[in-house]
């Protein structure tokens, strides 16, 4: 999926992309306004230009402006609207209400159709897309790229898109039926299939790896191996009872350069950041639980059954549950009245704003399969709550009683219990401190 500031950036490069750059005392060239625009808009293009560019900085000042020039312009105005939305889906970085607002902006700019320029709906479904999974509606999501891309069904990113979707939206069938048509030698592609037959793999845990032998299958034609791909590849040799062939290409891979240890394996890699596995020198703030609050952790997350499955298909036997307190550096105020005092401690001591917070629990004879986070720029802070849970991470191997450690995830890790109780902990994300 593509990040806001992506879109943005794809946006300006289309809309105020130059073929010559004027001298100073020139005024604006008929060629430095794109085609697609209107007449009366051509006429408002150094307004619409000066209201992008003040988007940068005052996206609530830059949404009042397009808002003005859509109503000068006969409330039609493709650019102004779309200039709009964009503006708002900023303004959810202040204001996470806006989401909602973002959304239906966006969904009126696309619903315009084959009416509209393609340099506008292809950044405008993507934008629209990502708030609508971003909101947990991936179903929405799909229906929207299946209405609308018919009208550049030749695109490329927006057939990725749509793959990416149906894995999102638990149908790999679909996905790999949609990939079929594509380009096959595009890695983009490729990676998409991996992860297509990895999830298909996830919905069906019957003990048949097929589905991983096929993702590896596919990574492993792949001729120039980014981090990423050597990544996945390693994780479905694992999961298919391949270990040694996984540790032959992360080798591979430290020795090309591409990993700096063939634990750490984030799939992208910040490499001016520090990296160990286990951090024994930070100062962090301390987060005292009392018993009645594990107590309240084990009532209310694990007899109420509040917890989900943990995400990423990585629970190798038995029960990984997840209880979310935190997203993207956001608290979740249902969840949080759960455990109101354990919220309430996490954020009077600083954390909870980057990231995720969440309760991870294990129940008795549960292991997780090896596994490592997707980047090395966030430490996780790990907070006993109950019970006793053991993790290797890389070469080091941690029993997680009641002293708090902090671990870099991007490095390869695995969970297990092999006591008779649940094994809770906290788990909240921290910055890398040399970020």
């Amino acid at each position: 999926m593509l990040r806001s500031f992506i879109i943005y950036t794809y946006t300006l490069k289309t809309v105020l992309l130059k073929k010559k750059a004027p001298a100073a005392e020139e005024e604006v060239t008929e060629e430095e306004i794109p085609s697609y625009l209107t007449d009366k808009e051509r006429e408002r293009w150094s307004d619409i230009k000066a209201s992008f560019e003040l988007m940068k900085t005052d996206a609530g000042a830059a949404k009042e402006k397009f808002d003005q020039l859509n109503n000068d312009l006969g409330k039609r105005s493709h650019i102004a609207m779309y200039g709009s939305a964009l503006a708002l889906e900023k303004l959810i970085e202040v204001d996470p209400k806006q989401e909602r607002n973002a959304i239906q902006a966006f969904r009126t700019v696309v619903n315009f159709g084959k009416k509209l320029p393609k340099e506008i709906l292809k950044p405008a479904l993507q934008s629209v897309v990502r708030l609508l999974i971003k909101s947990g509606r991936v179903r929405m999501a799909v229906s929207t790229l299946e209405k609308y891309l018919p009208h550049h069904g030749e695109d490329l990113e927006l057939n990725l898109l749509l793959v990416d979707t149906h894995i999102q939206n638990d149908d790999p069938e679909k996905a790999l039926e949609i990939a079929a048509s594509l380009n096959q030698d595009s890695i983009s592609v490729k990676l998409l299939q991996a992860q297509a037959y990895k999830t298909l793999w996830d919905k069906d845990r019957s003990g048949e790896v097929e589905p991983l032998n096929k993702a590896a299958d596919i990574l492993l034609s792949v001729t120039d191996k980014t981090v990423e791909v050597v990544s996945m590849l390693g994780d479905c040799l694992q999961k298919a009872g391949r270990p040694d062939e996984a540790m032959k290409i992360y080798e591979d891979a430290v020795a090309a350069g591409l990993l700096t240890s063939v634990f750490q394996r984030p799939s992208s890699m910040n490499r001016a950041l520090k990296g160990v596995p286990v951090w024994t020198d930070l100062e962090l703030t301390a987060v005292e639980l009392t018993p009645e609050d594990r107590e309240a952790i084990v009532q209310a997350v694990i007899y109420k059954g509040l917890f989900g499955d943990m995400e990423g298909g990585n629970t190798r036997e038995g029960v990984w549950g997840y209880f979310g307190l935190s997203e993207n550096g956001i608290w979740l105020k249902e969840e949080c009245k759960a455990v109101p005092e354990i919220c309430k401690k996490l954020k009077a001591a600083g954390y909870g704003t980057v990231g995720k917070t969440y309760v991870s629990l294990l129940y008795p004879s549960s292991s997780t399969f090896p596994h490592n986070a997707a980047t090395n720029e966030l430490l996780h802070l790990i907070i006993p709550a109950s019970g006793i849970m053991n993790l290797r991470i890389a070469d080091k191997n941690l029993v997680l009683t009641e002293d708090p450690v902090v671990i870099d995830p991007s490095f390869d890790k695995e969970f297990s219990n092999d006591g008779s109780d649940a094994a809770v902990v906290i788990v909240t994300s921290v910055p890398h401190p040399d970020l």
